[in-house]
């Protein structure tokens, strides 16, 4: 355990959050990672919600790990400094000054976002400098733009997790907070897709939930109409929306992930509004009333 994370340590005494729904005593130790999106990391009411569910989840005896985003905060650093956000495919083209940057901008959400746990009252830990940093990364191949074959620079594929790092703490209690940075063998810091990160993390450590908080109510059957929800997909009901084109957009990727996911041994993934009042806790207790579970099991809806 590296002394940045030890240096860290804060008691959890006086905690008194009353969770929106009851949970059922059954999920008690339960591993569940959830996925906060950047644009809700910068909202503080929606913030402040997603913190009161995440500890009234772990008081009730949930693990909870916390990985975020913070595209948008990286898109206005970049415009401070007159340098243009350029993406292929989704992912962030790195060069040298936008990693600087990125891994600047990341640190401190991070930082703030263990401190504003702290201030509720939770045992968070952040995990985002190089002395305590479970992503271990190596630099993503090219991509192609049409015909073009694009070096996207300073972003990573994860190779593997350090899940004892994390581990050792989730089960003592702790809440993990992990930014989107990982580290080669070499030291050298990689951008990470958050939702790579998540999708990493919640099969590395086999949790029984993935959940992720975004911008929108959950898959839609159309894109323009927000109440057409598609509240539950097995992979292959997930695979034929996506061979029909009713799934487009970012939501492509996102749920090619999460196919991918649950193949990995992830049990649930629930994809969730993080601006809807007390999401989390209802996403919790009830994912398909509250956006889209992918699940592996056959009697899907």
């Amino acid at each position: 355990m590296t002394s940045s994370v030890v240096d860290q340590k804060k008691t959890m005494d006086n905690v008194t959050l009353s969770p929106s729904q009851p949970i059922d005593k059954s999920v008690e130790g339960q591993v569940v990672v959830v996925k906060f999106g950047g644009n809700a990391v910068q909202s503080a009411t929606a913030l402040e919600t997603l913190i009161e569910d995440t500890i009234a989840l772990v008081k009730q005896g949930v693990k909870v790990i916390v990985v975020h985003g913070g595209g948008t905060a990286v898109n206005d650093a970049l415009a401070a400094i007159g340098k243009k956000t350029e993406k292929v495919n989704g992912l962030r083209v790195t060069d040298s000054e936008t990693l600087s940057v990125a891994v600047k901008t990341f640190v401190e959400l991070n930082e703030q976002l263990t401190e504003k746990f702290r201030e509720k009252g939770g045992n968070a830990l952040s995990f985002s400098s190089k002395s305590a940093n479970p992503l271990i990364a190596e630099k993503m191949g090219p991509v192609y733009k049409g015909d073009e074959r694009v070096d996207l620079g300073w972003v990573g594929d994860i190779v593997s997790i350090d899940q004892g790092l994390l581990e050792s703490w989730l089960w003592a209690g702790w809440i993990p907070i992990v930014a989107p940075l990982g580290l080669d063998i070499d030291g050298h810091y990689y951008n990470i897709n958050a939702d790579h990160v998540a999708l990493a993390v919640a099969a590395a450590i086999q949790a029984d939930r993935l959940i992720f908080l975004t911008d929108v109510p959950g898959v839609l059957q159309s894109i323009d109409d927000p109440t057409s929800i598609i509240r539950k997909l097995t992979p292959e009901k997930a695979a034929a929306c996506i061979e029909s084109g009713i799934i487009s957009g970012g939501m492509l990727p996102k749920l090619k992930s999460c196919i991918t996911g649950l193949s990995r041994g992830i049990q649930q993934i629930a994809i969730l509004n993080s601006f809807e009042s007390h999401a989390l806790m209802k996403g919790f207790t009830e994912p398909e009333a509250t956006g889209t579970l992918i699940t592996g099991e056959e009697d899907a809806d």
